[in-house]
């Protein structure tokens, strides 16, 4: 959908990366090139700066190290070139509320605590992971979720909480001129 989504919006080149060969064989209509693995051990044949912008709409979280890929793929990028992402948020406060009060972590089918996620982040460990691997925050994008009590609340303590309302942060970040060659 995301190939689509984009192909509708008139990107020029778009290349993806899948690692379910059925979903690959799905969306191959709408990508220029769609590369069929694992992320993190195949090599891409790209050369520095071949791409303005790199996606990783829920991805991180199911990555070994995160951070060799996203170092990777920062010399991919043009200098200025960006990164879009989409990471769940462990410290939303029905996880910590369940953790507290139940002593329970249970994994579930989707969601934040999904059983295939590898990795949990924080808004804190974003912007470290981020930093660490060539990238500055540009924009970040915080959608509150939860009981509208919880949203009132939030609004009258002047968004003192809303890092407990977040289920998910979309962060924009942008490669970092003293990233250049230190991959």
């Amino acid at each position: 959908m995301t190939g689509k989504a984009l192909r509708e919006k008139g990107f020029k080149e778009i290349v993806g990366i899948e690692v379910n060969r059925k979903i690959a064989q799905k969306g191959k209509l709408y990508y220029d090139k769609l590369i069929i693995g694992d992320v993190e051990k195949i090599k891409l044949p790209f050369e520095k700066g071949h791409f303005d912008c790199i996606l990783y709409g829920d991805v991180l979280e199911h990555l070994v190290d995160p951070w060799k890929v996203l170092k990777e793929h920062n010399a991919l990028l043009k200098l200025e070139g960006v990164i879009i992402c989409s990471i769940p948020n462990v410290r939303h406060y029905k996880i910590i509320k369940k953790l507290v009060f139940s002593g329970t972590w249970e994994y579930t089918e989707y969601g934040i605590l999904d059983r295939t996620h590898l990795r949990f982040f924080t808004l804190d460990s974003i912007r470290k992971m981020l930093r660490e691997t060539g990238f500055e925050i540009r924009d970040l994008i915080k959608r509150p979720s939860g009981a509208k009590w919880l949203k009132v609340l939030n609004r009258l303590l002047k968004n003192l909480i809303i890092n407990f309302l977040v289920g998910q942060y979309t962060v924009v970040a942008v490669k970092r001129e003293e990233a250049e060659g230190s991959v």
